[in-house]
């Protein structure tokens, strides 16, 4: 009874505590570009004996190539959601006309790798535009600022071959027919990434008033003050040595499952992502991620101290479940009612997101009850940390 309380008990309304509003023209322009793509596919298709396709691009050639996003997109009448079925449908439309212009002999890999470099070049165009990270309402700009960062690194990444970046980019003649399929794709969503960066950034202009003020310096030495933090931790590896010399691989008790759970959580390297060539410039999106690691670092401990978790226990009540939950919503509420600013919502997102995972494990069941439980409570815990510290990312910044 307790397990369904908990998936029960209110949660954060989303993964994401704010993101930029979506207008009704580029919703309606990205389904358009959208059902373009689609109408071009079909024309493709209508060209091909289907059944003579080898069965890698076969798959591709699909009856409905944006596999039944552009229906949710016409059908949906929240603008966000709209854009979210576009930017997906286009991706699985995209690939449907590249196998379709191999299968046609129509596809020109110089041109592909051409267009993903004018797809870098029209990202870093945007990237420079707002390098000096000028505002006039710290709250509100840098919210905006992250939001069009985190649209480049998507357009970047899917520019580079297959939507996968390796270090550097491919050449021509390393693109066989499966790859010039799925970088068409990429490349329509790239596109679309860039459409939406746009669109934030003339919001973001729109609000800053006619004396903003640069923010790179500050951002930069929060970014670096973060890393310097993080450093005073135990790595990523150091810390699975220490838990595997603890536990010596037992991941079959409650205890052994928490800690291996907060360890994945509270060490993970994603922020080492940032320190590449593909996202190095972009100081908002890497001061959040950052700031992210900085938080769950600083959440082990607690975490630790409260799960209550001893080596010898057999099983964790659901009540325990329960109650982390409900203890983390009203950090939750507390923490986004002293800190209300857009900024504070996107760096709260995060433990947001974490919260509402705790529920997945606890709603299919696929393993024994006391396991999901404790997952569900070190999600839970892990997220009260975070935002009982996330002042020490949001001031900082702001």
């Amino acid at each position: 009874m307790t397990d369904t309380l908990t998936t029960l008990y209110p949660d954060p309304s989303s993964n994401y505590v704010w993101r930029p509003p979506v207008s009704d023209n580029h919703a309606d322009e990205a389904v358009a570009e959208l059902e373009e793509a689609v109408k071009q596919a079909n024309e493709l298709r209508s060209r091909i004996d289907i059944d003579s396709v080898h069965e890698d691009l076969k798959f591709y050639l699909r009856a409905d190539p944006a596999g039944g996003h552009l229906q949710s997109a016409k059908s949906d009448r929240n603008n966000r959601d709209k854009l979210h079925h576009a930017t997906t449908g286009i991706q699985y439309t995209g690939k449907s006309i590249g196998a379709a212009k191999v299968v046609l002999d129509e596809a020109d890999p110089e041109a592909v790798v051409q267009r993903g470099r004018d797809l870098r070049q029209s990202a870093d165009d945007i990237a420079n535009s707002i390098s000096e990270y000028r505002v006039s309402d710290a709250g509100r700009d840098l919210a905006y600022l992250y939001a069009i960062e985190r649209r480049l690194m998507f357009a970047r990444l899917e520019s580079h071959q297959g939507g996968i970046f390796t270090g550097g980019t491919a050449d021509a003649d390393e693109y066989d027919a499966h790859d010039i399929a799925g970088t068409w794709g990429s490349h329509l969503q790239a596109k679309q990434y860039i459409r939406t960066a746009r669109h934030y950034r003339d919001q973001y202009q729109s609000n800053l008033g006619s004396q903003p003020a640069s923010h790179r310096s500050r951002i930069r030495n929060a970014l670096d003050d973060f890393l310097a933090e993080i450093e005073k931790y135990p790595t990523r590896g150091e810390m699975r040595t220490t838990v595997e010399e603890e536990l010596d691989d037992d991941d079959r008790s409650p205890y052994g499952v928490a800690r291996w759970e907060l360890y994945m959580l509270c060490f993970d390297n994603d922020f080492r992502v940032f320190e590449n060539s593909l996202d190095r410039d972009l100081l908002a999106l890497r001061a959040v991620g950052t700031g992210d690691a900085f938080l769950k670092r600083r959440a082990y401990d607690f975490v630790l101290s409260e799960l209550d978790v001893d080596p010898d226990d057999t099983g964790y009540d659901s009540s325990r479940s329960f109650r982390a939950k409900r203890r983390a919503m009203r950090q939750f509420r507390t923490t986004t009612d002293e800190y209300d600013s857009n900024f504070a919502g996107v760096v709260a997102s995060e433990a947001a997101s974490l919260i509402r995972g705790g529920d997945v494990g606890l709603e299919m069941g696929d393993g024994p009850l006391w396991r999901e439980r404790v997952d569900s409570s070190v999600y839970s815990l892990v997220a009260e940390g975070m935002l009982r510290n996330l002042g020490e990312v949001v001031d900082p910044l702001t």
